[in-house]
C-alpha cells in the first residue's frame, strides 16, 4: 500500500473508488475506499486492484460500502433518499423524525444527520419546502382560498402556512396569488 492509497482510505476518498479496494486481514472483508466504517490499522490492510482478486482471495465484501454493488451511494446517500421518497408521498400528512424513525427502521436522529449531511437541509425544512410548492401550485392554478390550499398542501392552520410562505417566498400567499395570475 504506497501513500497516496493510505490517505485515501483513512479520508474515505470516494474519487478512489473502484481504482482499488482494500481487505482487511483481520475481519476478512473487502472495501471501497471511502467505506466509512472505523479507520483499519495500517498493518492489517491489503491493496487489490479489482474485486474480484480479493475474493478469491477468501475476502467478503463489506456490509456496510457494498463494494459488490456498483450503483451503492453509501448508507447516508441511501437513508436520505429513502428519506426523501417518503416525504415526497407523504408531504401532505404530519411528518416527525418520529414517523420517519418508524417508517425507515432507523434512529431518527441518525436520519436527521444523514439527511442533513446529504442534502443540506434539514428532514423538516425538506417538508415545509414540498408543501410550499404544492399551496403555490394550487394557489396558481386553482380557485382554492389560501386555507384550502393551505389544508391541501398539509399545514393545520392557515396562520402558520402563512408564516412559512412568505419565509420561503418572500411574499405572502395572497400577494403571490396576485402577482402570478398578472
Amino acid at each position: 500500500m504506497n501513500i497516496e492509497q493510505w490517505i485515501a482510505v483513512r479520508d474515505n476518498d470516494k474519487t478512489y473508488d473502484s481504482s482499488f479496494y482494500y481487505a482487511l486481514t483481520t475481519t476478512k472483508t473487502v472495501c471501497r475506499p471511502s467505506c466509512t466504517a472505523r479507520t483499519p490499522n495500517p498493518e492489517h490492510v491489503i491493496i487489490y486492484k479489482n474485486l474480484d482478486a480479493a475474493i478469491k482471495e477468501g475476502f467478503r465484501p463489506c456490509n456496510r460500502c457494498k463494494p459488490d454493488k456498483a450503483d451503492w451511494e453509501g448508507y447516508k446517500e441511501e437513508v436520505a433518499k429513502r428519506a426523501a421518497i417518503y416525504m415526497e408521498e407523504h408531504y401532505h400528512e404530519s411528518i416527525t423524525l418520529q414517523v420517519l424513525s418508524e417508517v425507515l427502521q432507523k434512529n431518527p436522529f441518525y436520519i436527521q444527520r444523514c439527511f442533513k449531511a446529504v442534502k443540506g437541509i434539514s428532514p423538516l425544512t425538506y417538508v415545509h419546502q414540498l408543501r410550499i410548492e404544492k399551496a403555490k401550485q394550487l394557489l396558481v392554478s386553482t380557485n382554492s382560498t389560501v386555507t384550502e390550499a393551505a389544508l391541501q398542501a398539509g399545514y393545520n392552520d392557515s396562520t402558520h402556512f402563512s408564516v412559512k410562505f412568505k419565509e420561503f417566498t418572500g411574499v405572502s400567499p395572497t400577494t403571490f396569488r396576485q402577482h402570478a395570475i398578472e
